[in-house]
């Protein structure tokens, strides 16, 4: 029987998979919060007392999807850790990383089934959207190193510019965290009977906006380094479109707080968190540059002088001609 070889192309659609699904995930979490359904399945892990399956009803249903989402979301992630194995060539780091996907997957269905049990206790629901998004980085990682060759990496600009990046990063997770505890002590609990934490609206409402004003300000400021330090228009392209996200979170964010946080815009206010925290890693991740070995190079190069070292008389035919 012939041994089954992944490409490392089919690899990284693999892993880039890992990435939808997650973001997906977290799209759908929200939908059932949104909707009150956090308890259409009161039990975990069966739907109700003596059914796995939800009953055909507006909560049950939603809440049943998310989990058939998640059950999905698993089975791709086991796709990924199988065909590390059988990736060729096969790469320990994709394998680890893969099998980061694994032990989050995990820890998430845990976590989930807790926060049912609990009755979607708030900081249960904060600690699972963060998970998630611990989780979408490790699959932004795992699909980066499956896009580059195995080789040390080199960054592309100065320190001072990777370290203001990575201070972005740092304060992107903030505005997450943030984030959660707005919704922990807003309206929107995923059931009627679920408590709140024991914090005013609008103070935990404004101190998030002071802080993504914050952040807007330094990702302005990394624009203007990248632009001073002429870095690559990647880079660039990535900075800017991190911007341009935030803007619009921005307006969004304050709409939906004047507008008393209708379901739809909240929904999409999750979505722009988390398609900046996939933008805020990118931008990251483009700062190093990984180049492939230059293979056919170094032969040549060995090939001359093997060459010239066997070939001595037509060397020195060569530079008697040139005199």
């Amino acid at each position: 029987m012939a041994s089954i070889s992944i490409s490392p192309k089919v690899y990284r659609r693999i892993s880039l998979a890992t990435v939808y699904g997650m973001a997906l995930a977290i799209a759908s979490g929200a939908a059932v919060r949104l909707t009150q359904s956090g308890l259409g399945c009161p039990d975990w892990p069966t739907c109700s007392a003596t059914h796995y399956t939800a009953a055909w009803s507006f909560h049950p249903m939603v809440e049943f999807s998310n989990r058939m989402l998640t059950i999905f979301l698993g089975i791709v992630v086991g796709v990924a850790v199988v065909a590390s194995f059988y990736r060729s060539p096969r790469r320990k780091d994709l394998t680890l990383l893969s099998f980061g996907l694994v032990g989050g997957f995990v820890a998430e269905a845990i976590l989930g089934g807790i926060t049912v049990l609990f009755k979607l206790m708030p900081e249960l629901v904060m600690a699972h959207l963060l998970l998630s998004m611990a989780i979408l980085f490790n699959a932004l990682w795992l699909y980066h190193r499956a896009s580059t060759p195995d080789v040390a990496p080199r960054p592309v600009v100065g320190r001072s510019l990777i370290i203001l990046s990575r201070l972005i990063l740092v304060v992107v997770a903030g505005v997450i965290f943030l984030g959660t505890v707005v919704t922990g002590s807003g309206p929107h609990s995923g059931s009627p009977i679920a408590k709140r934490l024991p914090i005013p609206l609008q103070s935990a409402a404004f101190l998030h906006a002071d802080v993504v004003m914050f952040l807007i300000g330094l990702t302005l400021a990394a624009l203007f380094g990248f632009h001073q330090a002429n870095a690559p228009e990647e880079v660039q392209h990535k900075g800017r479109v991190l911007l341009w996200t935030m803007a619009a979170q921005a307006v969004i964010g304050y709409t939906q707080y004047f507008t008393h946080l209708p379901v739809l815009l909240v929904e999409m206010h999750v979505i722009g968190a988390t398609l900046i925290w996939i933008f805020v890693v990118r931008l990251n991740f483009s700062l190093y540059t990984r180049p492939e070995p230059e293979y056919g190079l170094e032969k040549s190069s060995s090939d001359i002088i093997g060459k010239n070292s066997l070939d001595g008389q037509s060397v020195l035919t060569t530079t008697n001609s040139t005199k």
